[in-house]
């Protein structure tokens, strides 16, 4: 099955539980792929004749399993994510990458005008970081210098939300391969380079300037300084658990004369900090979860944000 240009790898699926004996599996997919679901299942459950289960809940990543659901099935089956960190070891599951089959040669060379330097850092999701080589010849051809660099990912040029290694490497801004936001504004703020996003499906390109993002984060530590109390967050999703992290910041607060408590979550949005009477957060799940509450009524900041707020971190050390 291919839709999207994504490719299921149905045929892998139908291998893996036949070989494995599974006799009950489930399906966890991004938000944007929930409307295919039911197709896989169908398709399936009439080859294998194993009983299928959906996940409805989030899958913003490999540190996003569905661990409940995983309890229940002979194996998981976890689209568009690689098996990096904690779940490499976790033999009921099994990831599917979704590599993607689009060229990515039009949108590289729509983006070239927009590079302006001569070196340029080249990154990817993983549904597109195998068309890398491709695209750094193309460039050479453009007279641009393309650097892949290695990562402690599964991948070299691959990113996560959460780490952009591969980005660090010596050039003059970045090129991002890849759909959303969420990426190359990960990219901008960590690394301080600008950022060129080129989207293959869309052919969009959108540009994104580290200090503009970096000034919401700033802002944002500006408002904690002024905190009396706080809601130190501890992610209860087995990929983002740090407990001795959040019972160490809260230890450090106290000593600085602060309120803080700690706050058990599986899944940290807004609407579920609203009823804490605390007047900041402190987020010690995912890194970048904080940099969706810029808007938020009360701050909401990262661990390392807060070593700022109790002047233990400068803040040029941050990123």
């Amino acid at each position: 099955m291919k839709k999207n240009s994504y490719d299921f790898e149905l045929e892998r699926i139908k291998t893996e539980i036949k070989e494995r004996g599974a006799r009950r599996v489930g399906l966890q997919l991004p938000e944007g792929l929930k409307t295919v679901a039911i197709d896989i299942a169908g398709e399936i459950s009439k080859d294998t004749g194993a009983e299928v289960i959906i996940s409805g809940n989030s899958c913003f990543g490999a540190c996003d399993i569905d661990e409940k659901l995983e309890k229940v099935v002979d194996l998981l089956f976890h689209f568009g994510h690689t098996d990096t960190f904690y779940f490499k070891k976790r033999k009921p599951v099994v990831f599917i990458e979704l590599r993607s089959g689009v060229d990515v040669k039009p949108v590289v060379e729509k983006a070239v005008v927009k590079i302006e330097g001569e070196a340029v850092g080249l990154t990817a999701t993983v549904q597109h970081v195998h068309a890398l080589k491709e695209a750094k010849l193309l460039l050479a051809r453009y007279g641009k210098k393309a650097l892949i660099g290695k990562s402690r990912l599964k991948y070299d040029g691959q990113v996560l939300g959460c780490d952009f290694s591969s980005a660090l490497v010596p050039c003059d801004e970045i090129l991002f391969i890849g759909s959303g936001g969420f990426h190359p504004a990960g990219l901008a703020l960590y690394t301080g380079k600008r950022v060129i996003a080129a989207d293959p499906f869309t052919l969009q390109i959108s540009i994104y300037e580290p200090e503009e993002l970096r000034k919401k984060r700033y802002i944002a530590i500006a408002r904690a300084l002024d905190a009396k109390s706080i809601g130190i967050i501890i992610g209860m999703k087995s990929g983002q658990f740090n407990l001795n992290r959040a019972v160490s910041l809260r230890v450090k607060a106290i000593e600085k004369g602060l309120n803080a408590y700690l706050i058990a979550m599986d899944e940290i949005i807004a609407d579920k900090l609203l009823g804490f009477g605390v007047d900041a957060f402190v987020n010690t799940a995912c890194p970048r979860l904080a940099e969706d509450f810029v808007h938020f009524e009360k701050p909401v900041i990262s661990a390392k944000e807060f070593e700022v707020v109790l002047g233990e971190r400068r803040w040029e050390d941050i990123f």
